[in-house]
């Protein structure tokens, strides 16, 4: 893990990996698009994922690991999660960091996002 990581990225094989450049996250997500939501309403966690990842099935792979990992992050049961494909990425926002929104994740949010990865089984590189 980085010094102060602000993502985790997900992979469909359960390889989880923490980083500091939200660009490298962006590559690995694929060639076309990314899509970024809140986890939820009042986080200040966002998710970045392929924009076509759940339309271009063949090319990206489902991936439970992150729809565990980000069930147990937004507090929700896992069996009620949106399904996720590809790799996906869960990230520190700030609003007011005008060149990339991300922020170093707090040790409140790794101490969390760690417990969700080993709950979901992930393997962390």
């Amino acid at each position: 893990m980085t010094a102060s990581p602000v993502y985790v990225l997900v992979h469909p094989d359960g390889r989880a990996e923490w980083g500091d450049q939200i660009s490298t996250a962006e590559k690995a997500l694929g060639p076309h698009g990314i899509g970024r939501a809140f986890l939820t309403d009042d986080a200040r966690l966002r998710i970045a994922t392929s924009d076509c990842a759940l339309l271009l099935r063949e090319e990206y792979p489902a991936n439970p690991f992150a729809s565990a990992v980000l069930a147990h992050v937004a507090g929700i049961p896992a069996q009620v999660a949106p399904e996720t494909r590809g790799p996906v990425a869960l990230f520190g926002y700030d609003n007011r960091n005008e060149w990339d929104n991300t922020r170093p994740l707090s040790d409140d949010e790794r101490a969390l996002i760690t417990k969700a990865l080993s709950i979901a089984g992930c393997t962390v590189d």
